[in-house]
């Protein structure tokens, strides 16, 4: 019997999918284990969740599998963090962890700003002093705004983005072609420098990724 249709699911189905994305560049989806993650292998990576999720094998996903598939996605990003703290894999964590995780983070938050401080230094320089002037940060300013106005018919209310539809038939089901397409375009979205494949990283809070050459 087919199931019934709810409204939860919408907004779980595009959960479930965004679940996905945190471990689209990890160990399970990289394949091949080079260190990034192409379309195919994130395509790939989805269906397996999908296969996975659907209980009764019927090729479709109700709000039930939809949530367990979100339990499941928890439950092992909450075992990869322990495992990244427990560097001597005693299975306890130590202070002596903690700290060094923290020192980690600390260090990481350092090389991000400096990357960035980097990356405006070099889009908004144009000319080409080592340093970005009033005038150069009150151009690039004019020109966000243009490039806002001018995505701004592609977005939600306040400039945002609009949540990616899974169930695109709005029958209340998820079906492997509904999730897959839905897959191709968050790896659009994600692959911010349109190379074809994601890095670690990319695509989180405006991340773009290695420039092409």
């Amino acid at each position: 019997m087919r199931k019934f249709k709810t409204l939860a699911l919408a907004s779980t189905a595009a959960f479930g999918l965004m679940a996905t994305v945190a471990f689209a560049q990890g160990p399970k989806a990289d394949l091949n284990q080079d260190g990034q993650v192409t379309k195919a292998e994130f395509t790939a990576d989805a269906a397996a969740n999908f296969k996975q999720a659907d209980a009764n094998f019927d090729g479709f996903l109700d709000e039930a599998e939809r949530q367990t598939l979100g339990d499941l996605r928890r439950a092992e990003r909450t075992s990869h963090q322990f495992e990244k703290l427990d560097a001597n894999g005693d299975g306890v964590v130590s202070e002596a962890e903690m700290q060094a995780a923290a020192a980690a983070r600390s260090e990481s938050r350092g090389e991000r700003r400096a990357e960035r401080r980097e990356d405006r230094i070099e889009r908004f320089d144009t000319n080409g002093d080592g340093t970005v002037s009033e005038a150069e940060r009150q151009e690039a300013r004019e020109a966000r705004k243009a490039q806002r106005a001018e995505k701004g018919e592609g977005k939600g209310k306040r400039g945002k983005r609009k949540r990616l539809k899974v169930d695109t038939n709005e029958d209340g089901l998820i079906s492997l072609a509904e999730h897959t397409a839905a897959a191709e375009k968050l790896f659009a979205r994600m692959d911010a420098n349109g190379d074809g494949v994601l890095v670690k990283g990319e695509g989180r809070k405006g991340k773009r990724g290695p420039k092409r050459r």
